[in-house]
Order: C-alpha cells, then structure tokens, then sequence
C-alpha cells in the first residue's frame, strides 16, 4: 500500500494537468454557449470548483476534520477530552454557537491563541436571522427560549459588543503550556458575557494533536440552532473537510431532521465518496445508558443507522469520565462527577471511555485509509472531466474542427472595402483637419506684426513682458545697497571715481543679466508653444477616432519627449539671445560717454531694433535713428517736446523743418511767461532781451543735440544706469521680441507637426496601418467601421478552433 505522502504527490500531479483541462474547457463553453446544453456547463462548473478545492488542500498538505452534532450533543467535550483538558465551552454553559478551530503545533513555541471577533455588520446580521429563528415555527420552546436570551444579552450589551468588534485583528496569545491560556479563555466565553456574543472564531494550536503532520479539527456551530450564518458555517467546514467525526448522543439512536440535513451536505459535497467512507460516529455521553443489555440494544440500534462504517469508526464514548480521570477538568465537571461512580458505571456496562480507541482509529485512517479515499476521489475527479471534455469536443469539433487558423485569411477580410471606406474618411479628415488649422492655430498676419499671434502666443506675448520686467527689477546688482557697495569699492565718492564706478556697476549688472537671459527666458515661450503642439496632437487623435498610438507616432515619442523639448527651448534661447544680448550690451555694458565704438560696431542691429520698434511712443520723436539718439546722447527727446505748448506739434519727420516764426512765438509766449512769474517789475525791452536769446539758443539746440553731461557723483550714476534700465525694458518688450522673430519660430514648429500628419499617411500609409490593426483586434469602438458578423465570426471560429485543438492535446495528457 502506498504511502500517504506517496499517494498526494501522484494524485497532486494528476490534478494540476486535469486543471489545465478544467480551465481551457470553462474558457471555451463561456465562448460556445449556445452549443453547449446549460445541463452539461452545470455540471461542468460544479466539478471545476471541487477540483478546485481537492488541488487547494492537496497543495496544502493539511488533514481537516469536521466535527459535527447537534447542539449539546458533546461536541467541545469531546475535543477537551482529546486534548486531555477543558478549555473549550462545553457542559450546560451557552457556547454561542461560536466556531473553533484547533490546529496541531510542531513545536511548543508555534503554540497560539488566536480570537476572531464578528464585525459591526455581522452582529447586525446575526441579530436579524435571530428575529426570523424567532418566528419561525421550525424551533422548539426550549431552541426559542435560548436564541431569546442571546437576543436579549446581545441588545442589552450591544455597546460592549461593539467594543470588542472594533479590534480588527482580534486576540492572539503565545503559551508554551496549555493551562496558560485557560483563564483568558474561560473568561472570554463564560464570565465576559458581552465578549462572549462577539466572538466568532477560536483557533488554538497545540502539540496535543498529532505534531507530525497538519491536522485541523473544526468544531462546527450546531446545524440545529436555528440561525442561517452558522448553518452556512458549517457547510462551509463540510465542504472541505477530509473526514468527519459525527458527535452523537448514545441514547439518542434516531437520526433527526437538521442530522439528516448535515449529512445530505456532507454526501453532495463529496458525491464520489460516501459518506462512510470518512466518518467517524462518536457515541458521546455513553454512560448515561443503565447496564450493559441497554448498551448493547441501543449500540445495535446505532449500528442499524450505519451498516457501511466499520466498527472501528463507530465509538462509544464518555469524554467526561476522560477528563476526570486523565485530564484536567474544569471545576464544574468534577462537581458534577465522582470518579469512582464514573468508572464503575462504564465497566457495569463493560466499555471504557472510548477516547483511546477513537485517537487510534483517527491515526489509522489518516495514515492508512485516507490515501485510499484520496485515490478514490481523484480517480472521480479525472474521470468526469475527461467525460465532460469528450462530450464537449464531441458536440465542438464537428462545428469549428475546420475553421482557418492562418493570420493572412483575416487580413484578406480587411481588404479591398476596408481601402475603399479608408480612402474617404482620409480625404475628409485631411480636410477637416485643414479648416480647423486655419481657424484655430494660423495667424492673422504676417509674421511678427502685431495682431500676427495666434491667441495662445498673444498670451504668451504678455507673460514675456511680465517675465522681462520680473527680471530687470529683481536684478541683484540693481539694488540700492549693491550699487553703493560696488561703486565705493576701493575708492570714496570724489569725481575722479565716478567714472570708475560706473564701469563696476555696469559690469556686474552686465552679467548678471546677461546670465538671467541665458537661463530663464525662454521657458515661457516653449511651453506656450508646446501648448500649441498639445493642441494639434490632440486635433489629430479626436479625428483618428482616439486611436492609441497617434501622438507616439506623430511626436516621434520613441525619442525621448525632454530631448525634443529642449530642442524648442534651445531655439527659442539662440533667438533671443541674437537681438536680446546686443541689446543688453548697448545698454548696460558702457557708460554713455564710452558708446561711440559700440554704435560703430553694432550699428547694423541698432538699426534692426529701431525698424521693429512697436512701442506706444513710436512716432513722438524726430530723429531718424531714435535708438542711436538715445545711445549717443543719453536723451530720447530734446527742447520741443520739452515745452509743454510745443509738445505734440513735431515729428521726427517735420522737426527740423518747421516754420521758424512758429517756434520763435511759442518760445517767446512760454519765456514771457516765465519771466512775468519771476519778476513782475522787469522791463518790456528786458524781456525782449530775453526772448531773442531764447529762440537763438533753441534753434541752435534744435540743430546740434547736446549730449548729457558725464555723471559725477553716485547719484547721478545710478540715475544715468536707472534709465538705460528702463530704456532697456522698453526695446526688450516692443522690438527684441519682433525682430528676433518668435511667431515665425512658432510658426514654423506648427507647420512642421502639421505637414507631418499628413505626410504620414499621403507618403508613408502610417495611418491606415494604425487603424487596420485597431479594427482588426477591435481595440477601438469609435472607429466608425464596422465589422460584418461573419468577420467577428471568423475570429471566433478561429480562437475555438485553436482552443479545440489545445483541449485536445491536454486531453490526451490527463488520465
């Protein structure tokens, strides 16, 4: 005879392969519905999930036990005598119908207590089934009155209850001796009453069960009690038990109705196995019976109730008698017990009390008559899912036997109409696409002109005069302190070195901006246009129906996205920085009095800012190179628009052209008018003195600019370097962004996204791949073409047919 170990790694194999089967034969009727009898799919899923079960235990290696009885009926007892101790709640206490486990240990350190608590809404739960129990007419008084009291306890102490529900993980307690656990135990399920409703699950590991091996006892709540959640605990413990041990009451020889009901469960459960081939019938309470004629007459009655279990596995037992004598009672039982009696009672009868020879025939099945119950369900197993498989391909292969397997027949089903419908639909979102380009993205203008931006680079136009102005006032250098600690740096505030302290505060300010520029201008500007790119991208993947993969494609996204994006941020800095750095050095880098070899060597693009100068003070000058003006003479505007009568009547065009009467009247008026404010007692032929030398030095000064004289003190420095600031600020704002020509950037960049969607599928037929491969694997339901029923069912036919063939291979493998 094989070996239990032998026997599980034999049967464990055979299972694993017949799992294949069972899985590929569930796949497969979920896919044929209509060809398979609803009958035979039942059957089919109904031995899945036992097979299922059978692999989960075997993977396990563990041996579950039932134990099962009606209520009172010594189920407790029975495990407190096997563990030669009372610790389980047992006798005429209310036990709750709590559910116990008890594990074997392998070592006395793996010995633990563990105490699961129902949550808030099992409580609730329970409290409503005990309602229905109630008023049902099923239960006797006596069943009634007990759910009653556990009712009435659970409302009483429904907050204590709730208490103890919240400890999510429940109790744990390690021991190496059984006895320390005994008190807390006892406490939970007698003296705590509250704790006691809200225990749901006990689980004890002991090396007094057998510590070779994974054995589990289930004490499984009474079928009889009346409430629906321990009923379904305990057919949740017969489905997966190994074997039983049925707890009957000796002078009871009748089997009930709920006694029936577990055992119709236990027998449906594990249809290829009887019931007898793995149950032990325990006759508890065997002392209560008066002498041996009795004993024999009712153990004969018993025996009628079992024909097929073997005598060894029909056991009369007295587990108190047990305990008393073996054990460790508990106070309770020995008040009730007086060893002698016990013992002279049981040999009046002529029996002992059973535990032994239960323990010894528990022991022998588990190593010898289990292997041979295993066998004999796998063999069950594997046989009626061969039997379901061949009648599955039996019913299959006829139908989808001789479907096409080939991957270039599907394709021939995406031909020549799927090309015809792709063809339209291009030309129409070609069109489409180009209506909403010319709306949405294209500029108004010509490039660079204002009102040329589309509305995201206007906006964008704003946040650059924003980001310029944060820059330039924010500068270091700038500040007050800086600029008098720089300027008195080796020198005090004589004249001598004033000059010298403008050189040092324009060079440090000359660098740091030009640093600022070099590092954080352009962000703005290539995240606008990347907003816009955003935008096409989005475009482009709403007309292709969202297909997956379109912007990867358009973008070039196997490139790395950073790369790309600072490829337009690198473009828009070498921009900037042609018309923004020269700017910067016009300014900043010399003193007014220095700048004649600059405008000499930079003359080419002052002029260029001064062409796309877009300033709101454009045409209130005169002079032809207003830019130059102000670099060489460190003024914008001279003695007209100085005088407030005159102001507005000149043009750079018309300055110096205009009636010299005109100008010497409205002199004359504003210096008469200065003089009658200043002496009201001088002469007419004083103040006509007066006027003719004004209109003398006008016309002169309207003729040859005077340059601003040098400054001589820190703060006429910093009054000079505060308005080449400002000057600077200006021509950055209303012509560095024109003439470095941004828009045409963004333009461009636009352009290139947009002729590359189109080229991709006029030149490279990338598109209509994409879509191809999105209808085909029906991985889009927005494209609006829809496949023909016989295209799905050509796919179908195709996935069964090869699923036929992969069943068949594995039901050769299985047997």
């Amino acid at each position: 005879m094989a070996t239990w170990l032998e026997t599980c790694q034999q049967q464990l194999a055979r299972l694993e392969k017949t799992s294949v089967l069972a899985d590929k034969l569930v796949t497969l009727c979920n896919k044929t519905e209509v060809d398979i009898a609803p009958e035979l799919q039942q059957k089919l899923n109904a031995e899945h999930s036992r097979l299922n079960q059978q692999l989960e235990r075997l993977r396990a290696n563990r041996f579950e036990v039932a134990v099962i009885g009606l209520e009172k009926a010594g189920k407790s007892a029975l495990l407190n005598a096997w563990l030669g101790q009372e610790i389980l709640p047992s006798a005429r206490e209310r036990c709750t119908f709590t559910s116990t486990e008890i594990w074997s240990a392998q070592t006395e350190q793996d010995q633990l207590l563990a105490i699961q608590y129902y949550s808030k809404e099992e409580i609730s739960k329970l409290q409503s089934q005990r309602r229905d129990a109630l008023a049902s007419a099923l239960l006797s008084d006596k069943e009634k009155k007990e759910i009653q009291e556990d009712y009435d306890d659970t409302e009483k102490n429904l907050s204590a209850i709730y208490e103890f529900s919240r400890q999510k993980s429940g109790f744990t307690q390690a021991f190496i001796d059984i006895s320390e656990i005994n008190e807390h135990l006892q406490s939970a399920i007698f003296k705590n009453r509250a704790q006691s409703l809200a225990i749901k699950r006990i689980q004890l590991k002991t090396v007094r069960l057998r510590s070779d091996r994974d054995i589990i006892f289930h004490d499984v709540p009474g079928f009889n009690s009346g409430i629906l959640m321990h009923a379904e605990q305990a057919i949740d413990r017969l489905k997966n038990c190994d074997a039983i041990i049925y707890a009957k009451e000796m002078k009871q020889p009748s089997i009930t109705g709920p006694e029936k009901d577990m055992l119709l469960v236990a027998d449906a459960e594990d249809p290829s196995i009887r019931v007898s081939d793995k149950i032990f019938v325990v006759l508890t309470q065997a002392d209560a019976l008066d002498d041996q004629i009795d004993f024999k007459d009712t153990y004969e009655k018993h025996r009628n109730y079992w024909p097929t279990v073997p005598e060894r596995r029909l056991i009369p037992v007295c587990a108190r008698a047990h305990l008393v004598e073996f054990g460790i009672p508990s106070e309770d039982t020995l008040r009730r017990s007086k060893s002698a009696d016990d013992k002279l009672k049981l040999k009046k009868i002529g029996i002992t009390d059973g535990m032994p020879l239960l323990k010894e025939a528990v022991n022998f099945y588990i190593d010898n008559e289990r292997a041979d119950v295993l066998k004999k369900r796998c063999d069950a197993l594997v046989g009626n899912m061969r039997h379901y498989a061949g009648e599955i391909l039996m019913k299959l292969e006829p139908i989808y036997g001789n479907s096409v397997t080939s991957e270039s027949q599907e394709d021939d089903l995406l031909g020549k109409e799927f090309n015809q419908w792709w063809g339209r639909e291009w030309q129409r979102i070609k069109k489409d696409f180009d209506v909403w380009y010319a709306e949405s993205i294209q500029g108004r203008k010509e490039a660079d002109a204002l009102g040329a931006e589309h509305e995201e680079l206007a906006a964008l136009h704003t946040a650059y005069d924003e980001k310029i102005g944060a820059l330039l006032t924010q500068l270091t250098t700038a500040q007050p302190e800086e600029l008098k600690r720089i300027y008195t740096a080796g020198g005090t505030m004589s004249m001598p070195d004033a000059r010298e302290g403008n050189y040092k505060i324009r060079e440090e300010l000359f660098r740091e901006i030009q640093q600022k520029f070099e590092t954080e201008m352009t962000d703005q500007l290539a995240q606008a246009l990347q907003a816009l790119i955003d935008q096409i991208v989005n475009k482009t993947q709403e007309l292709l129906w969202d297909t997956e993969d379109v912007r990867k494609n358009l973008l070039h996204s196997h490139i790395d996205e950073g790369i790309e994006q600072a490829r337009i941020r690198h473009g828009f800095q070498v921009l900037f920085l042609r018309f923004g750095r020269v700017a910067v050095e016009v300014f900043i880098a010399k003193p007014l009095q220095a700048r004649e070899r600059l405008l000499n060597e930079r003359a080419a693009e002052i002029k260029t800012l001064e062409a796309f100068y877009q300033g709101v003070e454009k045409e209130d000058y005169w002079q032809e190179g207003r830019l130059t003006h102000y670099l060489r003479y460190g003024l914008w505007e001279k003695a007209i628009n100085s005088i407030p009568a005159l102001a507005g009547k000149t043009s750079r065009t018309s300055a110096k052209t205009a009636n010299s009467q005109d100008m010497a009247d409205v002199v004359a008026a504003e210096v008469t008018a200065t003089a009658g404010r200043t002496s009201r007692t001088a002469k007419a032929t004083g103040i006509q003195d007066v006027v003719q030398e004004s209109v003398v030095n006008t016309k002169k000064e309207l003729d040859e600019p005077v340059k601003s004289p040098e400054p001589v003190n820190f703060e006429q420095v910093v009054e000079e370097i505060n308005g080449d600031l400002s000057a600077l600020q200006d021509y950055l704002k209303n012509s560095v962004f024109y003439a470095a020509g941004f828009i045409t950037y963004c333009n461009q960049e636009l352009e290139r996204i947009r002729n590359r969607f189109k080229e991709m599928e006029d030149n490279e037929r990338q598109w209509i791949g994409i879509i191809r491969t999105a209808v085909k694997y029906e991985r889009n339901p927005k494209i609006p073409y829809n496949i023909a029923h016989t295209k799905r069912d050509f796919r179908m036919r195709r996935e069964i047919a090869l699923e036929l063939k992969e069943v068949r291979e594995s039901y050769t493998q299985v047997h």
